[in-house]
């Protein structure tokens, strides 16, 4: 697990790469932590290579705690995943995109 992080007044934008799993879950909590320092986060999957549900609760928690947070639906394997929970996605590019 993997994650790049872009920073702008107020935002982030972070690319998660690899395993998101309950074998990754403490390093994702780790990394995602010192994002909570930011009104916006846009969280990208492209690079995604496995999802459980453990890290899916992982990051729906993560949200709660933020003021805005912007799920691309850029994964279909992480849709998928979001899809059975009800969360709905955003598409790359689109105009709810943070700025």
């Amino acid at each position: 697990m993997r994650l790049h992080v872009e920073t702008g007044e107020g935002w982030a934008r972070a690319s998660l790469s690899g395993e998101l799993s309950v074998y990754t879950a403490e390093q994702l909590k780790s990394e995602l932590l010192p994002l909570l320092a930011h009104e916006a986060v846009s969280l990208s999957f492209a690079e995604v290579t496995e999802v459980d549900g453990c890290a899916l609760q992982l990051l729906l928690a993560f949200g709660r705690q933020l003021r805005r947070l912007e799920l691309l639906a850029d994964n279909p394997l992480v849709s998928e995943a979001f899809q059975l929970l009800g969360v709905t996605l955003t598409a790359p590019g689109g105009e709810d995109g943070l700025e």
